[in-house]
């Protein structure tokens, strides 16, 4: 399985800083501030992981969630919010490549 995550998420701070600490943690990381820069994005690489921030204002999180899985049902997809913790996120990420959690 790929070691490959996509972040989603427009605030470029937040996206950093969930991307520098899966980084830290081994992952490949891709960063991507829309939903169809995200499109772009899953049709270029393949992905373990898409953290999707839930406030996006292209789409609905949700939606985009749901789209995702329709085009790369392999993709875990994980909405979360500004306040989740982001060790909580990356533990996750690591549950799944260690195929600790699907």
């Amino acid at each position: 399985m790929s070691d490959h995550i996509l972040i989603v998420n427009e605030i470029k701070s937040d996206r950093e800083e969930l991307s520098r600490a899966l980084d830290a943690e081994g992952f490949s990381v891709v960063e991507s501030d829309s939903a169809s820069a995200a499109f772009r994005k899953i049709w270029e690489g393949s992905f373990m992981v898409a953290f999707i921030a839930n406030v996006l204002s292209d789409t609905n999180a949700n939606e985009l969630a749901k789209q995702l899985r329709q085009l790369a049902p392999e993709i875990e997809t994980i909405i979360h919010s500004r306040n989740e913790a982001r060790s909580r996120l990356v533990r996750r990420a690591t549950d799944i490549r260690d195929g600790v959690a699907a």
